[in-house]
Order: C-alpha cells, then sequence, then structure tokens
C-alpha cells in the first residue's frame, strides 16, 4: 500500500457523465484524473466540502458537472493538492483534496518517525495513520485493583492533508494487552503545526507527557470498578458492537452475557421501551470496568481498523464523565478473565 500526491489544476478533476455512474446520496461514486477513475472516500467529500466553502446538499440541487464546472470558472487558475490511496488490486482512492502549500507529512515519513522513536502496533486507515507509543515518563506501571495497567498514548497521523495529528491518552491492561483509549477532547491533545510539519511531530514525539491527566484517567478506571454499568450504558456499548462487521459475529451475545439477564431480571423483552432517563437508574450485573475492558479488549483484538475508533470512542465518552450509577458498587471484584473470548 502507498499513497501518491500530486498538484493538478482543478480543471483537470472532472466527474464522468451521469450516463457513466449511477447517482449515489447526491455526490459522484467516482472522479476521473487524466483518465485514471478514482473512488472518494469520506474524507475526500469533507476536504472537498471545506477547501471550497460547500455543503453536501449542494449536489442535490445541481449536477455534478455543474459543481465543477462552477467551480473552475470562478477559479479557473486554482490548483489543489490530492492524496491516492494505491493497493494492489484494488482501483485507486482519492483521500483527501487540500491547499499544495499547506504543510503535509506524508505517509512513508510518518511511518519512519513513529519508528524512529519507539511507536508500536502502527495501522492505517483511510488517511489516517494510527500508533502507540510511552510517554517520557516512562510506562509507570500501576495496579488497580487486581489488573496491572500502564500509561501509554497514541498518535493520530494524518497522511493525507486533512487535519492536524492528535494525541490521546491511554492504558494498556497488561494481562491481556488491551488497549484502553481515551477518545474524548478532555483527553486528547492537538499538535499546532508549522510549515516543518515532520519537526513538531518529532517533538511531540520525544518530550510528550502528561502526568494530571494520567491521573485523572487512572483514577475513572478506579471509579469505574466501583460502579455498577446501567442499563443505559450497556445498551450504548450494544448498538456500538452491533455496527462491527461479520468477523467479530457473537459479541452482542457475550455482552448481553456479561451484563446479564437484565431482560429477565425487569420483566422486559425490549429495554429501549424504556426511557433515557429510567435506563440509567436501572442497574446491570456488571461492572463499568467490565464494559470498559470489553470495548478495549474488542477494538484491540477483533474490530477492524474502520471500527476501533467508534469503540475507543465509547470508552473516552464514558470516562469523560460521571458514570450513571457512580460509586455503588463498593466491592472491588475477583478479575474475570477475557470477556470476548473465543469460546
Amino acid at each position: 500500500m502507498r499513497v501518491d500526491y500530486c498538484s493538478v489544476a482543478l480543471s483537470q478533476l472532472r466527474a464522468p457523465p451521469p450516463t457513466a455512474q449511477p447517482r449515489t446520496e447526491g455526490v459522484p461514486t467516482s472522479l476521473e484524473l487524466e483518465g485514471e477513475r478514482l473512488l472518494p472516500t469520506a474524507r475526500f467529500w469533507s476536504s472537498f466540502y471545506r477547501e471550497f466553502e460547500m455543503a453536501p446538499e449542494t449536489f442535490n440541487y445541481f449536477t455534478h458537472e455543474e459543481v465543477f464546472s462552477r467551480l473552475v470558472e470562478k477559479r479557473p487558475n486554482e490548483r489543489v493538492r490530492l492524496s491516492v490511496e494505491r493497493r494492489e488490486g484494488k482501483p485507486p482512492r482519492l483521500l483527501a483534496v487540500s491547499n499544495p502549500h499547506h504543510p503535509l507529512l506524508g505517509y512513508a515519513a510518518a511511518v519512519d518517525l513513529i519508528r524512529e522513536h519507539g511507536g508500536t502496533d502502527i495501522s492505517y486507515d483511510e488517511g489516517v495513520v494510527t500508533s502507540w507509543h510511552t510517554p517520557r515518563s516512562g510506562e509507570l506501571p500501576f495496579q488497580i485493583g487486581p489488573d496491572q495497567f500502564a500509561n501509554r498514548y497514541t498518535m493520530e497521523s494524518p497522511v493525507d492533508g486533512l487535519g492536524d495529528p492528535r494525541l490521546f491518552l491511554a492504558l494498556l491492561r497488561q494481562i491481556c494487552t488491551n488497549g484502553a483509549v481515551a477518545y474524548t477532547l478532555a483527553f486528547r491533545s492537538d499538535l499546532r503545526v508549522g510549515q516543518d510539519v515532520e519537526h513538531t511531530v518529532r517533538r511531540a514525539l520525544a518530550q510528550f507527557d502528561h502526568g494530571q491527566g494520567f491521573a485523572a484517567l487512572r483514577q475513572r478506571f478506579e471509579s469505574a470498578q466501583t460502579s455498577w454499568a446501567s442499563v443505559n450504558e450497556a445498551l450504548k456499548l450494544r448498538k456500538v458492537l452491533t455496527g462491527v462487521p461479520d468477523k467479530t459475529d457473537g459479541l452482542v451475545a457475550r455482552l448481553d452475557r456479561t451484563a446479564g439477564d437484565v431482560r429477565g431480571l425487569y420483566g422486559l423483552a425490549n429495554l429501549d421501551t424504556l426511557s433515557v432517563k429510567r435506563q440509567r437508574v436501572l442497574p446491570t450485573q456488571c461492572r463499568v470496568y467490565d464494559l470498559l475492558n470489553f470495548a478495549s479488549e474488542v477494538a484491540t483484538h477483533h474490530a477492524p481498523m474502520s471500527h476501533r475508533r467508534r469503540l475507543q470512542a465509547y470508552i473516552g465518552s464514558m470516562v469523560a464523565s460521571e458514570y450513571d450509577l457512580e460509586g455503588t458498587a463498593g466491592k472491588v471484584p475477583e478479575f474475570a478473565d477475557l470477556f470476548a473470548g473465543v469460546n
């Protein structure tokens, strides 16, 4: 896999005629550049609307040809930078459109930097390279109840020109190498890049630490062990798992076993009939800590890259606010092994 970059005149990027492709949700399903058919991704359209100050609804009222022709008419000398993902045996995909003068950290440079600074678990998905790192102060292993943890952080590095690198605090549960990432604003650090993106990223990887943030994250996990999970919190995770592809079949059923027979406990065939207010005060038969471990295990060992962010975002939203039933389970439970392990 590689990501190519090219600076082209806006007029060179064309939408095929309507007869050459179906109309899907108002946007072109493919674009042409010098005769080559490219498949636009969601990131491409996000960058396209931002770059040209447009809204997705534009394509509901004008054809693709009208939109692109009008752009060229208003900006005849406009040049744009395109990022194209190329994989052997698959059609090329358009990742993002950006200003050619905007600083960019390329895919190869990002991977080299990460490896240079000891990054692990390097992964890539639709224009973003994700990696795991140890903070400058070290992993500082510690125990929360029966489990051993270590401090980590993850870095998301856009390599297609859309957005700047971001750092997220994380904890590594060492018994089964589950990584719990706090994907939320409260535990996020944005890198403000200048003209030299490589220098900014290199400095961040060499210097980053956040003692207060790690202490706060640790406190939230400690509190999760002494808080019963509410029906609302379990249902939220259930909905996230429902969207995970077939390779993780059975996870919803395993989550239901972890939370206990909540339907039988409350005599309801469908918990969704309860109001959210009611769901928040009804406990399940597991703790919030169990839900966090379940989500982190699926994200680390089961879910494909395209779904990991949703699971980690669930963890982030949980630890960034008070749990529904905060502090209601006084005794820390004994260690329960892999909740989502294969039977």
